[in-house]
């Protein structure tokens, strides 16, 4: 038993004592000279509404443009609440707006 874990163990774990292999010898090095990384360009131009932290936008254009749409369909659906009730009044009825989250 004792000789097959030795045998499985030598497998995995490395050599200790004056057995141990020999360190392989280091890699020629070769000196090239270094690449200068260009400056970063920057050509991307943000919206006035997101604000810039070292030259990077503090607010993802895709969440701005989110925002856009959900205000201007929160102002078209109270346009169309307030020509409802407009109609509803020449008919002498009353218009009392449902909130949304209960209608649904």
């Amino acid at each position: 038993m004792r000789s097959l874990l030795a045998a499985i163990l030598s497998l995995f774990l490395p050599a200790r004592g004056a057995h141990r292999a020999a360190a392989p010898p280091p890699l020629p090095s070769i000196s090239c000279p270094p690449v200068p990384e260009p400056p970063p360009v920057i050509t991307c131009l943000h919206p006035a509404d997101v604000i810039t932290v070292d030259a990077m936008p503090l607010v993802r254009p895709y969440v701005v443009e989110w925002e856009r749409e959900r205000d201007e369909h929160d102002r078209r659906r109270l346009q169309r609440e307030r020509r409802r009730a407009a109609v509803l009044a020449t008919l002498g009825q009353d218009y009392v707006p449902v909130p949304w989250e209960v209608a649904v």
